[in-house]
C-alpha cells in the first residue's frame, strides 16, 4: 500500500479479539504514521504507540511530517525544518549543515520512531530529524 494524500480524516475499525484485524489495522496505522500523518486515539490523544485495545484510531488530513536540524547552542537551540520536495528548503538545510560542520560540529541523524541516534557526516535529506552538536572543550 502507498500513502496518499487524504482529503479526510480517515478512521481504522478493527476487532481485538482478531489477530488478522489487528494485523492488518497495525500496518497501515504505521505506514501512515511512517509517512508523517497524525494518529489520534477516539479521545483526541496523540497515539504514542499501538495498542489492540483502541479498537478504533482516527488519520488526520494533515500531514505534520517535517524535516528537522535542531542545532544546540549555549543560547539554547535553533531549529530549520525542511520538506524534502521542496528544493529551495532542501538545499539551505543542506548549506546550513555543511556550514556547521566546517565550525566543529558533529551531526547525528535521529530516528524518532525507535528512539536512535547515528553519527553522520553527509547530509540525509529524508533523515526525520538531525541533532547538530557544537564542539565542547574538556575541563
Amino acid at each position: 500500500m502507498t500513502v496518499k494524500a487524504l482529503v479526510l480524516d480517515r478512521r481504522i475499525l478493527w476487532d481485538s479479539k482478531s489477530l488478522k484485524s489487528i494485523d492488518q489495522a497495525k500496518k497501515i496505522i504505521m505506514e501512515y504514521k511512517r509517512a508523517g500523518y497524525m494518529i489520534l486515539k477516539v479521545n483526541g490523544e496523540i497515539m504514542e504507540r499501538f495498542h489492540p485495545r483502541f479498537e478504533e484510531l482516527i488519520i488526520k488530513t494533515k500531514k505534520i511530517f517535517a524535516h528537522i536540524m535542531k542545532i544546540l547552542s549555549d543560547k539554547g537551540d535553533d531549529r530549520l525544518t525542511w520538506d524534502k520536495d521542496n528544493g529551495r528548503e532542501a538545499k539551505e538545510a543542506k548549506i546550513k549543515f555543511y556550514d556547521l560542520l566546517k565550525q566543529g560540529y558533529m551531526a547525528f541523524s535521529v530516528d524518532n520512531q525507535s528512539r536512535r541516534n547515528r553519527r553522520i557526516k553527509e547530509f540525509d535529506v529524508d533523515a526525520e530529524e538531525i541533532l547538530m552538536v557544537p564542539k565542547t572543550v574538556k575541563a
